[in-house]
């Protein structure tokens, strides 16, 4: 029992760096690719990746589990690619890592609201604190008005997207590994970012000054994507929706380590403020 502890701890630490990495990589893409485009390649290349495992549990799809196998891919993927690239337009990626701190308040919300989940006091508290610290987020930094908004507002909905899909997996796939449902929810997902893709005019970015750069990141963003959501599902199926939403602790940490090492972004004190305060507000629905 201390061993499998240990162990999901472990798979927490690596996907939190996994997944607080490609804020930097998608800040990069975007000085070629739209926001669109970034999205739709993340999901279609990590498709290609998956294709190998698609085939292999292919025949664990059924009736019982591909409505809620699509609703994953859909939330869990084309959803905050989408959404995070977007946001990314309007906001730098630390202060995109900075929100995703919400992310156990929301996933917690939509536990008690859908799945039955039980709350206290304590849960109450954490998930008004962890608003707060947003608000706080949304109202500082180096721009402001509509357009700071609409950063914060789209990375709202991604952490929605991502706190859909980990009820899902947690309270609707029961029979399936993290690996199974990873694979066969880019099934559905990954032909339809291909498809996307194929219609899109692609000429802007190829002959854009920073195309090989962008796209290379493009290509990181996949494999991290590929492993991560691999890892992820597991930690999910071997430990709980709260403990796998904990990753929330580390990203905004990974996010804005590589946001100002790379992408030379700087964070106000009411900004970091409001980090300790999501992160308290995080702490309390975990007691």
């Amino acid at each position: 029992m201390l061993q499998d502890k240990y162990k999901n701890w472990l798979l927490l630490l690596l996907v939190s760096f996994i997944w607080g990495s490609p804020y930097i990589l998608r800040e990069i893409a975007l000085e070629s690719f739209s926001h669109s485009q970034v999205a739709a390649f993340q999901v279609f290349l990590s498709f290609v990746l998956f294709t190998p495992l698609i085939i292999k549990n292919f025949r664990k799809l059924n009736k019982e589990n591909i409505g809620p196998l699509l609703l994953t891919g859909i939330a869990g993927n084309i959803g905050p690619s989408f959404f995070f690239a977007k946001a990314q337009t309007l906001i730098n990626s630390s202060v995109a890592g900075m929100l995703n701190a919400m992310l156990p308040a929301v996933t917690l919300i939509l536990a008690l609201l859908f799945f039955k989940g039980k709350s206290n006091r304590n849960v109450l508290i954490g998930i008004g604190l962890g608003l707060i610290g947003s608000c706080m987020i949304a109202l500082t930094g180096d721009s402001f008005g509509s357009t700071q908004y609409m950063g914060v507002f789209y990375v709202f909905m991604a952490i929605l997207s991502v706190a859909i899909s980990i009820n899902v997996v947690s309270f609707s796939l029961l029979k399936l590994s993290g690996i199974e449902i990873a694979s066969l929810a880019f099934l559905f997902v990954g032909p339809m970012a291909g498809v996307y893709l194929w219609f899109t005019d692609l000429d802007t970015a190829i002959n854009s000054p920073n195309f090989t750069q962008s796209a290379g990141m493009l290509g990181l963003l996949a494999v991290l994507t590929f492993f991560g959501v691999i890892i992820y599902n597991q930690l999910i199926k071997r430990s709980s929706h709260v403990f796998a939403a904990s990753i929330a602790y580390l990203i905004p940490i990974v996010a804005i380590f590589w946001g100002i090492t790379i992408g030379g972004d700087s964070i106000s004190m009411g900004q970091f403020l409001a980090i300790c305060l999501i992160l308290a507000g995080v702490n309390l629905t975990h007691r």
